[in-house]
């Protein structure tokens, strides 16, 4: 739609402007003045929305090259790093650096748009998800450390680690430190998940534990994945109720919660009286369970 000669770019409400020559009315004046206070006020709105929008992003860990990017994403829809680099006005090695950073935070995806990869913003509800998840995290390391903080002054080693390599990494750690003979528990481990995740590596540390007769005793939901080829675990079944979304390995002096969401989270424990309470409590719920 044409935009109207007497819109309020064209006057200011402290001057009147000829148009064609001719002094404009006084009905034209004031068209020109309340759209120009009226669209004024729009502007103002804006600006302050812009600014709370930024501000509230900012509580949420995103830098501002982050938040730039994300609020184009949102406004525009999918758009290629180079699109992104113009509307933005960012360099390019700026950009890309916060886009992998958005990744990471799931704040963004990636997608192919005619073979070319473009970048778009997550449904909203699903970033609300990621934050809601991200309480859970706090709430169950406030219970670790908790615990943590009843056993003493003895040395207490905690790692957060989190990502799409956690179960990759903590499957490391595991084979480094384990020992021939020694049994490892589990309590909510789910089996199809980890196949999902990691389903080369799941095998090679299951024949790792074949070769040196480690034994897994593990309690999972009602109904979960078996695995076949798990020739050295031996399995229980809980009500789903009892577990939650989260999962714990036990094994010499070692406590590992996973919590299975987008991304990963996993807290890693080293203290002798953790794990020696953590395999009791276990025992309690092996009596329970029932194969």
């Amino acid at each position: 739609m044409p935009e109207s000669p007497y819109s309020w770019k064209s006057c200011s409400p402290f001057s009147i402007t000829a148009f064609h020559g001719k002094i404009l009315k006084n009905k034209y004046i004031n068209y020109c003045c309340n759209n120009y206070y009226k669209n004024s006020k729009i502007f103002i709105i804006q600006i302050v929305l812009t600014y709370m929008n930024i501000e509230i992003l900012k509580d949420f860990g995103l830098t501002k090259n982050e938040i730039s990017i994300f609020l184009i994403l949102i406004k525009k829809g999918a758009l290629s790093a180079t699109e992104i680099a113009k509307g933005t006005g960012l360099n390019r090695p700026y950009v890309y650096y916060a886009l992998e950073r958005l990744l990471e935070k799931g704040y963004i995806s990636e997608i192919k748009i005619k073979g070319k990869k473009n970048f778009r913003a997550v449904e909203l509800n699903q970033i609300v998800a990621l934050e809601e998840h991200k309480v859970d995290i706090l709430k169950t390391l406030k219970l670790e450390l908790e615990n943590l903080q009843k056993i003493g002054s003895e040395d207490v080693s905690v790692e957060v680690l989190k990502g799409k390599y956690v179960i990759k990494n903590i499957f490391k750690k595991v084979i480094s430190e384990i020992k021939p003979k020694d049994e490892i528990l589990y309590i909510g481990i789910d089996e199809e998940k980890m196949e999902i995740i990691e389903p080369i590596y799941l095998r090679k540390i299951l024949d790792y534990f074949k070769e040196n007769k480690i034994t897994e005793r593990m309690i999972i939901k009602k109904y979960g994945r078996v695995l076949e080829y798990a020739k050295t675990t031996e399995y229980k079944f809980i009500d789903n109720g009892l577990i939650g979304n989260t999962a714990k390995i036990i094994y010499q002096d070692v406590v590992i919660e996973l919590i299975y969401g987008e991304p990963v989270y996993a807290i890693v424990m080293r203290n002798k009286h953790l794990s020696e309470t953590e395999k009791k409590q276990f025992e309690v719920f092996w009596k329970l369970a029932k194969k």
